[in-house]
């Protein structure tokens, strides 16, 4: 936990804006036995991302070529990823058919309510 000057240092910002954020419910704090402020890094990193050197030489930690480096996943993991994706895959082509059967369906439900209208006789003696 930090106190508000190490919070306000770290974020570089001033106290008063820190206290400021506190109040309004922006950034949470909890107070001491004393009354003092104590803030979480990850709450404070959250609100106001740490103003370390950001104009420093970026260094890339992987080698470019991708030599000596691990598979981010295992095989099995890509197969079991792979099984998933065909699944999903099924599925969006099963509901794809249900829908446009549906569409057709409701189609000629539609066209056999709005279609020609006999009288009453005519439709008994046709039925």
């Amino acid at each position: 936990m930090l106190s508000l000057a190490q919070a306000a240092k770290t974020a570089g910002k001033s106290k008063p804006t820190l206290l400021r954020a506190i109040k309004s419910g922006k950034l949470s704090a909890s107070r001491t036995a004393s009354g003092a402020y104590e803030i979480d890094p990850a709450e404070l990193a959250r609100v106001f991302p740490f103003a370390g050197d950001m104009a420093g030489t970026m260094t890339q930690s992987v080698p470019g070529n991708g030599a000596e480096t691990y598979p981010a996943i295992s095989p099995g993991e890509a197969q079991a990823l792979h099984r998933v994706i065909v699944e999903q895959a099924e599925t969006i082509r099963d509901l794809r058919t249900r829908l446009d059967s549906e569409v057709e369906e409701r189609r000629r439900l539609l066209a056999l309510l709005t279609g020609p209208k006999l009288p009453w006789w005519r439709r008994w003696l046709r039925g």
